[in-house]
């Protein structure tokens, strides 16, 4: 899966989760898009679990743009078994 893949799933899940902003790679998650830690925490788990990857603990932590969370999911999806 490419980075583009990755960002559009990405914004398929922020309209789920009732984002109505337009999604840009250098969209930050908090000020532009309004995601507090609770839709963050909901984005994540579904990008793990539609995506079917996962993120080690923390690892999104210091994520602030759309952009940085596709380059994570990419290195996420880089080192799983399904990537081999």
């Amino acid at each position: 899966m490419n980075g583009e893949a990755v960002l559009e799933a990405i914004r398929a899940l922020l309209r789920e989760l009732g984002v109505e902003a337009r999604v840009e790679p250098q969209s930050d998650l908090a000020a532009d898009l309004g995601l507090d830690s609770v839709k963050r925490l909901a984005l994540v788990v579904e990008l793990e679990n539609r995506l079917h990857v996962v993120l080690e603990p923390g690892e999104d932590e210091e994520v602030a743009t759309v952009a940085q969370l596709v380059s994570l999911v990419e290195r996420a999806l880089a080192r799983s078994p399904e990537a081999a």
